[in-house]
């Protein structure tokens, strides 16, 4: 392997959910405090950071095929490769003995420790193995002196609250890669999001496998958190993601129909409709019991904008409880959707259940699941049009250089047409005139706050 003169630019590829992208944020940030910069093509790095996810197969293959795409760069340039994430906290060392073009493989909790990786590197040494035993006493939160040397923040930051997960469903591998639940202090995600709104952030993603668990040491639960934000008054709006549904009680459906800086956006992991396969996944509640909730919940927030995942395919999973999950789906009427073919993942109880449903059988009923929730977000989307939407501008439109693009309180992305100068992270009175595939169009209204 060929040695670079320096270790100054890195690029980081992201698998997987928010939790990840955060992770990744985290992971830029430190390099950048240490004197790296980024880059947005791989040819032009010294350190590549594949960031995996191991939720499903899918993604799984993607960054280990994504991290051998750079063994000849490793070689004729001494491009260091990292593995990091869940696959690498999952496979450890199993990584390094199979794939000895890696550099280094760093688990979830050991982020805060890449700086070191980075000394070690650069000195020469390596491979490395940094897959820590989950430490709740240190959780790994990104500092806040990270964010402050960055300088101007982005319109919208994802604030972590909680991590890890205490639920383990039968088929998730969450609890077992990134450890039990541990909550942030709430003093602490108060001063993280005062300091970015200070820095021109307008809008935080409070992030958490489970952000509904949320338990302030002090005992604060994740409503009074809620409440603590919209007084506080630091930011324009506040989203959060991911909720359990047998943690959506009456407080959490209080404060989202009464805070006006909580948005009318919930991302509900429904998995299935059959209480015999939500019993085998170990979910905790019932058919019944998840449409109860969800129907509160759009009665008491109107504009509601209900997302969710879903597992066809489940071991046991008959032809009879897909029709169960289909018939959930269509009463609760979700706006969005992912939806996935079940895969054993290692380490769960799903992977010693007999894997039995074909897979043809599989793809035929993500194909029927996916068709009707196609049908149910363009009704969600057709709703829309006519409509007054408060929309943060976050800059210009990919589709068309002249129209500039923006979210909606609901999370649909509005492109819309605009005369004179709109700054990212001004809030944008909308009305949409059409839906454009899985967006909107619309042309800005005269009154506008920045």
């Amino acid at each position: 392997m060929s040695t670079p003169a320096s270790l100054s630019t890195f690029f980081i590829r992201t698998f997987g959910c928010q939790m990840n992208e955060h992770d990744s944020e985290r992971m830029a940030q430190l390099l950048l405090a240490e004197g790296l910069s980024r880059v947005d093509e791989p040819r032009l790095a010294d350190v590549i950071i594949i960031n995996s996810c191991s939720v499903r197969a899918k993604p799984e293959h993607k960054a280990l095929s994504e991290a051998g795409r750079f063994r000849k760069a490793r070689r004729s340039r001494g491009v260091r490769i990292i593995l990091a994430g869940c696959v690498a906290q999952q496979e450890a060392r199993a990584l390094l003995d199979r794939a000895d073009y890696l550099d280094a493989v760093l688990g979830p909790d050991a982020i805060a420790r890449l700086p070191r990786v980075l000394a070690e590197l650069r000195a020469g040494r390596g491979p490395i193995l940094d897959v820590a035993e989950h430490d709740a006493s240190a959780p790994g939160f990104v500092p806040l002196q990270a964010r402050r040397a960055e300088g101007p923040g982005p319109v919208s930051r994802q604030v972590t609250i909680m991590k890890g997960c205490d639920n383990f469903c039968a088929y998730c591998v969450v609890p077992l890669v990134r450890g039990r639940e541990v909550s942030r202090p709430l003093a602490d995600i108060l001063s993280e999001v005062e300091e970015l709104g200070r820095r021109g952030t307008r809008e935080v993603m409070l992030l958490g496998q489970n952000v509904n668990s949320y338990r302030d040491p002090g005992g604060a639960s994740f409503p009074e958190l809620l409440r603590r934000l919209d007084a506080q008054a630091a930011v324009q709006r506040i989203r959060f993601t991911t909720s359990h549904p047998k943690d959506l009680g009456e407080e959490l459906i209080a404060a989202m129909a009464g805070l006006p800086r909580v948005c009318e956006h919930l991302h509900l992991a429904l998995q299935a409709g059959a209480d015999g396969v939500l019993a085998r996944m170990r979910r905790g509640y019932t058919r019944e019991e998840f449409t109860r909730r969800a129907l509160r919940l759009r009665a008491e927030v109107p504009a509601l904008a209900l997302t969710t995942d879903l597992i066809v395919g489940f071991p046991g999973e008959r032809e009879a409880d897909f029709r169960e999950t289909l018939e959930v789906v269509e009463r609760v009427a979700f706006d969005g959707a992912f939806s996935f073919k079940y895969s054993p993942r290692p380490g769960t109880l799903a992977a010693s259940y007999p894997d039995d449903v074909p897979a043809a059988e599989k793809q035929s009923r993500l194909e029927r699941l996916q068709a009707l929730l196609t049908r149910l977000e363009a009704d969600s989307l057709r709703r829309l049009v006519g409509r007054e939407l408060e929309v943060l501008v976050e800059g210009p439109s990919l589709r068309d250089p002249a129209a500039l693009t923006g979210r909606s309180r609901c999370n649909r992305v509005v492109n819309f047409a605009c005369q004179g100068p709109v700054t990212p992270g001004s809030l944008v009175p909308v009305r949409v005139l059409e839906v454009r595939g899985h967006t909107l169009l619309g042309e800005r209204l005269s009154s506008a706050s920045s």
